[in-house]
């Protein structure tokens, strides 16, 4: 079903194709993912100001915000979230600057959607390999550098908080 059992993979599908968002949104849905939809990027942005998500399809060319305005954006609000760049329209600039801003994959329309259900996956097990690592890092470092056990536990739990609101 998703990268985990317990937590349902929560996806945002950002394109101005809205027959092609209402068909992914419907198939991800029946694969046990929680979905969330925008037309424009702006709207985009709206949801994760509001909503975590693992994962963005973000298409590269709509009107108003493109997609890599929107990318600069979601690594705003959500550091961790994963996004997988699609485009009917690439260039070598564009793949450049989505890698450049650490895209998880830039794909190129038309893809089989089992390869992109798979890459979906594949994104969201990277995003929380990477979410524990940096937990655990920064965790080995407030035990370093804190001496009170007081002092370990209340800022352990803030740190906890933190990562599990993500």
């Amino acid at each position: 079903m998703t990268a985990d059992q317990e937590h349902p993979i929560r996806l945002l599908i950002v394109d101005d194709e809205e027959d092609l968002v209402t068909f992914l949104a419907h198939r991800f849905r029946k694969r046990g993912m929680e979905v969330a939809t925008a037309l424009a990027g702006e709207d985009a942005v709206e949801l994760a100001g509001r909503q975590t998500f693992d994962v963005a399809l973000v298409d590269l060319k709509m009107p108003g915000m493109d997609g890599i305005q929107v990318m600069e954006k979601l690594r705003e609000l959500q550091p961790f979230i994963e996004i997988i760049m699609l485009t009917g329209h690439g260039s070598h600039d564009s793949a450049w600057e989505a890698g450049r801003l650490q895209a998880f994959r830039y794909l190129l329309k038309p893809y089989d959607f089992e390869e992109l259900f798979d890459l979906i996956t594949a994104a969201t097990e990277h995003r929380r390999r990477h979410m524990q690592e940096e937990f655990d890092t920064r965790l080995s470092d407030l035990m370093s550098s804190t001496t009170s056990p007081r002092d370990i536990i209340e800022e352990s739990e803030k740190l906890r908080r933190e990562y599990e609101q993500d």
